[in-house]
């Protein structure tokens, strides 16, 4: 079976790929991302987002005429 292989060290195994949440946090103490990186040198893989900011939905009341 394929190991994946850090290209900056060339270390190899799934399990040195970790992540780590942000320290940078939302009003609800959520990490607004999750940085993916290697544990052996700390190549990062990606910067995924954790925390999205949304539009609000308003409810939509008909009333009946009288």
């Amino acid at each position: 079976m394929a190991e994946p292989t850090c290209p900056n060290c060339a270390t190899s195994g799934i399990e040195h790929i970790v992540s780590k949440p942000s320290k940078e946090r939302s009003r609800t103490k959520q990490p607004w991302f999750v940085v993916v990186y290697c544990n052996a040198c700390g190549h990062v893989y990606d910067v995924v987002a954790k925390h999205v900011f949304s539009q609000p939905v308003t409810p939509k009341f008909v009333l009946p005429k009288p």
